[in-house]
């Protein structure tokens, strides 16, 4: 089974293994990706919005990171910023409650990249599939830029569970 997961944010697409966090880098908390956001017009918020259709299984107090799970178990993380734990929720805004259902594409956190960049901390985003044993296998896109809620950022080939 093959699910596609969509672009949580608008931006450039950067290796993890470029992700100056070595949590992220070495792959500590899964595999996958990172967005370096958009700016967006006149430095409005980005809006965060789910990779797909699942349950909202985590979400942080503050918003800087959250997990949706959908319903085959396929867990994926999303962190908005790096160290932004240090800012308490300022520069985020979540749209939804941690339990919710949510759709590939809903809005979710409203990300304040500017407030963020401004408190010296970074807005590159990672992405990630949470190491489980019915995961066979990932792939990134080879995009150098995505879209929010529009474009595949990564495939994920699940074992299937009839075999």
């Amino acid at each position: 089974m093959k699910v596609d997961l969509l672009a949580p944010l608008s931006g450039r697409v950067v290796a993890l293994d470029d992700v100056p966090d070595p949590v992220f880098s070495e792959r500590m908390a899964g595999d996958g990706v990172a967005i370096d956001p958009d700016p967006g017009p006149e430095g409005r918020p980005a809006t965060v919005v789910a990779p797909c259709d699942g349950r909202l299984t985590v979400l942080f107090p503050g918003g800087h990171a959250l997990a949706v799970t959908t319903s085959a178990g396929l867990e994926v993380i999303v962190h908005l910023g790096l160290d932004t734990v240090e800012l308490g929720g300022e520069g985020f805004e979540a749209l939804v409650h941690q339990g919710d259902g949510v759709r590939a594409g809903q809005p979710l956190v409203r990300f304040d990249l500017m407030a963020v960049r401004t408190r010296g901390k970074s807005a590159l985003s990672p992405v990630l599939v949470a190491a489980s044993a019915d995961v066979v296998g990932i792939s990134v896109t080879h995009r150098t830029s995505v879209e929010a809620g529009r474009d595949t950022l990564i495939s994920v080939v699940l074992k299937d569970r009839d075999g």
